[in-house]
């Protein structure tokens, strides 16, 4: 009996043991190894040339308009036209973004959160890092994320 119970002993704490240890895909860094990473995935994979769509949402109605796949060249042409200098290491602000671009490529989904015509936040639906924060005061008027929205926005009213 009492090897038995020595036995059951060693087969608990054998198998609580196996509770300590880490399992890797469940470690986050908390800091990122590059300010721009997941811009930088985005244009990758559209330099790959994969399939995605884009679809704006209005967070003040939530309402959803899908892009037509005429207007995704946006995208390409705002990250082509980006710098490190656009790239910030700050706060985002408190209030709510009025306007948001969800990028859906096959594999993975990103949001862009548009704060203003000088601001947005880049990020992954999944992402393990705080998101990237870009400057719009350098871009090309016709490349800007935010008025790209509002003429999404307007367009989406004027079929009404």
């Amino acid at each position: 009996m009492k090897k038995i119970r020595l036995l059951c002993i060693f087969l608990l704490i054998f198998i609580l043991q196996g509770c300590a240890f880490d399992d890797p895909k469940y470690i986050h860094l908390k800091e990122k190894s590059d300010i721009a990473i997941y811009t930088k995935e985005i244009y990758t994979k559209l330099l790959k040339d994969e399939h995605f769509s884009i679809e704006f949402f209005d967070t003040n109605l939530y309402k959803d308009i899908s892009v037509p796949e005429d207007e995704n060249q946006i995208i390409e042409n705002f990250i082509g036209s980006l710098s490190d200098e656009n790239y910030k290491d700050e706060e985002l602000p408190k209030e709510k973004e009025p306007y948001q671009l969800r990028i859906k490529f096959q594999d993975s989904k990103y949001i862009i959160k548009v704060y203003n015509e000088n601001l947005v936040a880049i990020y992954p639906w999944d992402g393990n890092y705080k998101e990237d924060i870009l400057s719009m005061k350098d871009i090309p008027k016709h490349y800007n994320l935010y008025d790209f929205c509002k003429h999404v926005e307007n367009r989406a009213k004027a079929l009404k």
